[in-house]
């Protein structure tokens, strides 16, 4: 069984106090520690659990910048077998469809038969 698995790099709620940036329309990003979304770490637990019985692969795929290629590196590091980092100045600023759009596309280039996000 072929598996795909969407993770995302966030801020770490437990490492963080959260502030306004000077325009208050953002989180002042500056000092903040990222990890892994938790939930995404509970798909791609369950993945890998999965694989475990029937056999196959799991994929981790995120959208983000070079440093979210350690999310990708972390959860590779937990068990999945691949990693694919979508990184390109045209996906700065995208929308929740934009992203859904990145990852839809590629995801269809794969054969997967599970796809957990």
């Amino acid at each position: 069984m072929e598996i795909l698995v969407c993770v995302k790099r966030v801020p770490d709620t437990a490492e963080n106090e959260f502030e306004l940036n000077s325009a208050g329309n953002d989180l002042d990003r500056d000092d903040l520690v990222y990890s892994v979304n938790e939930w995404d770490n509970y798909a791609v637990e369950e993945a890998i659990q999965i694989v475990d019985k029937v056999g196959g692969s799991v994929t981790v795929i995120t959208v983000g910048d070079d440093e979210s290629e350690e999310v990708l590196r972390r959860e590779m590091a937990m068990g999945a077998n691949n990693g694919i980092l979508l990184s390109d100045d045209a996906f700065e600023g995208s929308d929740g469809k934009g992203i859904a759009t990145i990852l839809k596309t590629e995801a269809q280039k794969g054969n997967y038969d599970l796809i957990l996000s």
